[in-house]
């Protein structure tokens, strides 16, 4: 993962890789790559593709604004989150789709919160979830994922890998929200299924590879036969 910093402020810039050190570390995760920009021109003079970028509004020369909109047009995956001490500004940021905004001087528990938020979303959109599991923070591969399901009795989910199983307390809410929605299916409230793994199923439940399974609420068995059928034809 690569993070942008762009700032005038060299102490703002020093601070704000500070507190992404430490949340990779506390959390075990690999640490990405920093690069700290003092200016807009510096900035989109990289040739190195931003994954986060920490990026404040007003600066001499091109100001953050500018900045934003021409990221998004070359990386528009690109997860901007604006630093500034000038909120009349956000208007005019959020047309380029500013996935947060954090006002000067930067408070830590504020700015942890939304770098995992973005995380989880960098995650998402690559194909990758976190989860939290034993006390340890787990990158997963979406595609390795077999099926999730949440056992009612405890309130703990399990997600099932090709190799692995992990339990967490994260809610099945949260897990989703990070899967690509066009592989994976919620077939009951208990239940999501990657639809690449699909054995076999009936009119009550799905048959996964590594002799697991999933029921299918009663409601949804039309709604999963017409998605699963339109899922079947994209890898013909």
């Amino acid at each position: 993962m690569n993070i942008f910093i762009c700032d005038d402020d060299n102490l703002v810039c020093e601070q704000i890789k500070t507190l992404c050190e430490s949340y990779y570390i506390e959390h075990k995760l690999k640490r990405p790559d920093i690069y700290i920009f003092h200016s807009g021109e510096d900035i989109l003079a990289s040739d190195i593709k931003p994954d986060i970028v920490y990026l404040d509004i007003q600066m001499s020369g091109i100001d953050g604004i500018a900045v934003g909109n021409s990221l998004v047009k070359s990386y528009p995956a690109a997860i901007i989150i604006i630093i500034t001490s000038f909120p009349e500004y956000l208007d005019e940021a959020m047309r380029f789709h500013v996935f947060r905004y954090i006002s000067k001087p930067v408070e830590s528990k504020r700015f942890m919160r939304n770098l995992e938020d973005a995380i989880s979303e960098f995650n998402s959109i690559g194909g990758r979830i976190i989860v939290k599991c034993k006390g340890k923070t787990y990158v997963l591969s979406a595609k390795d994922i077999i099926m999730v399901e949440v056992n009612p009795h405890c309130r703990n989910l399990t997600i099932h890998t090709v190799s692995d199983t992990y339990t967490t307390t994260q809610t099945l809410a949260s897990i989703k929200s990070m899967l690509p929605s066009g592989s994976f299916y919620q077939s009951h409230r208990c239940y999501i299924v990657n639809m690449n793994y699909i054995m076999s199923y009936n009119n009550s439940r799905i048959y996964m590879e590594n002799h697991l399974y999933a029921d299918i609420a009663l409601r949804k068995y039309n709604d999963f036969f017409n998605t699963y059928s339109a899922f079947l034809t994209t890898l013909r």
